[in-house]
C-alpha cells in the first residue's frame, strides 16, 4: 500500500487498523480521523499530516517523524512512541496513556 492508496482508504472510512505501512512517507496527507489502531507506523514521516481524531491506540510509531503533525484529539493510548520525532506542545489535545518515549 502506498501514500495515496492510504489517504484514499481514510477518505472512505475503511480502518487500517492492524496493516504494516512502514516506512511509508505520510507526509502532507489529510489522514483526519483514519482508524489505525495496532498499525505497524515505525519509521514513517507524518510531518505536517493531518491526524486529527486518528485511532493510533496501540500503534508502533518507533521513529516515526511527527514533528508538525495535527493530533488534536488523536488517540495515542498505549502506542510505542520510542524514538519518535515529536515536540510535546503538539500532543496538547491528544489523548495519551502508556509509556512515553520521544525525542523532543
Amino acid at each position: 500500500m502506498d501514500a495515496k492508496e492510504v489517504e484514499f482508504a481514510v477518505r472512505e472510512g475503511r480502518s487500517l487498523s492492524g496493516q504494516n505501512l512502514s516506512g511509508l512517507d505520510l507526509s502532507g496527507l489529510n489522514l483526519k480521523n483514519a482508524m489505525l489502531s495496532s498499525a505497524n507506523l515505525s519509521d514513517c514521516n507524518f510531518q505536517g499530516t493531518d491526524l486529527r481524531g486518528a485511532d493510533l491506540s496501540h500503534a508502533n510509531l518507533y521513529n516515526a517523524d511527527l514533528r508538525g503533525a495535527k493530533l488534536r484529539r488523536a488517540n495515542l493510548t498505549r502506542s510505542n512512541r520510542t524514538l519518535a520525532k515529536i515536540r510535546k506542545w503538539a500532543l496538547k489535545g491528544a489523548y495519551i496513556a502508556g509509556p512515553t518515549a520521544y525525542t523532543d
